[in-house]
C-alpha cells in the first residue's frame, strides 16, 4: 500500500506561507501629512488634490488623495481614510469645482482653478512625505 506522507504536505504549505512573509513594500506604509490649499491669498474649501509618487517604481494603484475642509486644510488619504501617504516626493494636481445651486439641486460648478493645476506635469506643485508625521507647507496657487 503505497502511503502520502503528510508531513510532506505541511512542510510544503509551511514553506508557501512564509515566502510571502517577507519585507513589505515601502508603498504599503504611509505617514500622516497634511497641508492647506490657498488660491488668490484665501484658503478653498472642497478643493481635490491627487498625489502622483515622483518614483518611477511606485505602483499605478499608489495615487493619495485628500479634499480640503472649511479652512483650506487637508489630511493625505491612501489606503485609508486620512492614513497619510507613502514617504517619498508627489507631484500635485488640484482642482476646485464649489458646488452651485440648480433647479435639480446641488451640483458641481466649473473648475475655478486654471487648467494647469489639474495636471501633476503642468502644475509645478511638489511635496515630500517624510517616514514621521507631516506637516506640509501651504500649496499657494495663481491665478
Amino acid at each position: 500500500m503505497n502511503r502520502f506522507p503528510h508531513h510532506l504536505v505541511f512542510g510544503v504549505a509551511a514553506v508557501l506561507a512564509l515566502a510571502g512573509c517577507g519585507k513589505s513594500s515601502p508603498w504599503e506604509t504611509t505617514y500622516k501629512a497634511s497641508g492647506k490649499v490657498i488660491f488668490k491669498g484665501q484658503p478653498i474649501s472642497g478643493a481635490q488634490l491627487i498625489f502622483y509618487p515622483k518614483d518611477p517604481s511606485a505602483p499605478k494603484t499608489i495615487r493619495p488623495t485628500a479634499t480640503t475642509d472649511d479652512a483650506g486644510t487637508f489630511t493625505i488619504s491612501t489606503h485609508h481614510k486620512e492614513d497619510g501617504a507613502p514617504a517619498g516626493d508627489y507631484r500635485v494636481a488640484v482642482v476646485w469645482h464649489p458646488l452651485v445651486n440648480s433647479p435639480a439641486g446641488p451640483s458641481r460648478g466649473p473648475n475655478k482653478l486654471p487648467a494647469r493645476y489639474a495636471q501633476p506635469d503642468t502644475s509645478n506643485l511638489e511635496v515630500h512625505v517624510d517616514p514621521s508625521n507631516n506637516t506640509l507647507s501651504p500649496l499657494e496657487l495663481k491665478p
